[in-house]
């Protein structure tokens, strides 16, 4: 399946390069609407919708790659794909070859996604919660250094990308070419499981379950999901936009509140992660919301009645709001998942449509606070949170039910 190939370290690099894909990508293709008189809007919404379809139509493939022990490979090919699509973005011209480029973009990534949950889902058991929280960490200092990145070089970002996504591949392609097919993965795999299921009594651990997830779990999972990506890249994406358009803060005020949101929940990513084996999954769900909620209200009230001159006050409960939303937020992608494994065995395509919900949400809070204003969409968002955990709470409590 993959265990033993090396698929789960190389992961961590993965991750950190896609936050600077996401990170650099806005800006990016800004670069290359003005090189290419294309629209940029059209750039950005053709790799969503990529993002969007992958998952979708490549669930019965990532099945069979994972049923078959070529995760190795197949993260090597996606990664070579993804490396010739950055490539050819600068060098393009062409309308239709740009847009099929950036769909294309996003149709790999969210394979990546995709294949990447559902190895961990499935190897790393009860330790999955974790292992995830790590890779978000990741993904989280990609995107705080991607602006960086972008400023000194603009002309050759999508080289670096590529370059980068190479030196991923390669230490797999190496590893395939000298050793070959792993031939104990399924050995090492079955002992993988025995552990989790002697340890399913202990908090985080979860069991083998030979039946499904239930319907109603996926559906609370997927629409948790959809709206919480809403609500974290909104603020991500606005956070500068609102602050320094809609409030009137100076550059660099306004600058710190997308900053706060990221550095804030990198941190907390990594604090989850130390006590994620002690807490069951659903717990930190449940309280995450309570930062959320909190961390909402405030950066509502504060931004009704902040002023163009904020007092000093009024311009750190700004950013003490955003920086409750972003711990409050963090573990929603991971340990939604791994709560939702907690009720039986998750397949390829529950898990695409789970990758789905992530994307089109994110997708959505790219133009919803262009409608709507953010402080009213985070408080929206963490409201219907709140209430639809609230009522699911036999499914997602916040003490391990005891097993008699």
């Amino acid at each position: 399946m993959g265990y033993g190939t090396g698929v789960l370290r190389t992961y961590f690099a993965y991750y950190f390069v896609r936050g600077m894909v996401v990170g650099i990508a806005g800006t990016a293709s800004l670069f290359i609407a003005q090189r290419t008189g294309v629209s940029q809007t059209t750039l950005v919404l053709a790799r969503g919708c990529g993002m969007i379809v992958g998952p979708l139509v490549s669930s019965r493939l990532i099945g069979w790659t994972l049923r078959r022990g070529e995760t190795q490979l197949a993260m090597a090919t996606l990664l070579i794909c993804k490396a010739i699509f950055a490539l050819a973005m600068p060098r393009m011209t062409w309308a239709f070859g740009l847009y099929s480029a950036f769909f294309l973009l996003g149709v790999v990534m969210s394979v990546l996604d995709t294949l990447g949950i559902y190895l961990v889902t499935s190897v790393m058991k009860g330790d999955s919660g974790t292992r995830l929280s790590l890779y978000d960490a990741c993904y989280g200092i990609g995107g705080m250094v991607a602006p960086f990145v972008t400023v000194a070089m603009p002309e050759r970002v999508w080289d670096l990308l590529a370059v980068l996504d190479l030196c991923i591949a390669l230490p797999l392609v190496a590893k395939r070419a000298v050793k070959g097919k792993p031939r104990d993965w399924q050995t090492k795999l079955v002992a993988v499981t025995s552990n989790a299921v002697d340890d399913s009594n202990t908090l985080g651990g979860d069991l083998e379950h030979a039946d499904p997830v239930p319907s109603r779990i996926i559906q609370v999972g997927v629409a948790f999901t959809f709206i919480s990506q809403i609500a974290s890249t909104s603020v991500s994406a606005w956070g500068f936009t609102f602050a320094s358009s809609h409030l009137g803060l100076p550059t660099a005020l306004a600058a710190a509140v997308p900053s706060t949101f990221y550095f804030s929940s990198t941190v907390t990513r990594f604090i989850i992660a130390a006590v994620s084996r002690r807490v069951v999954p659903s717990a930190i769900m449940q309280a995450s919301l309570l930062s959320l909620l909190m961390g909402a209200a405030v950066f509502w009230t504060v931004s009704l009645g902040i002023s163009t001159s904020p007092f000093k006050l009024q311009a750190y409960l700004l950013l003490v709001g955003v920086g409750f939303m972003g711990a409050g937020s963090c573990p929603h992608y991971s340990f939604m998942l791994v709560s939702m494994s907690a009720h039986g065995k998750l397949e390829p395509r529950e898990l695409a449509w789970y990758s789905t919900s992530v994307n089109l949400g994110a997708a959505s809070g790219m133009v919803v606070p262009s409608l709507v204003s953010l402080p009213n969409v985070e408080m929206i968002c963490a409201v219907a949170l709140f209430g639809i955990l609230s009522s699911n709470l036999r499914d997602f409590p916040w003490k391990q039910p005891e097993i008699k």
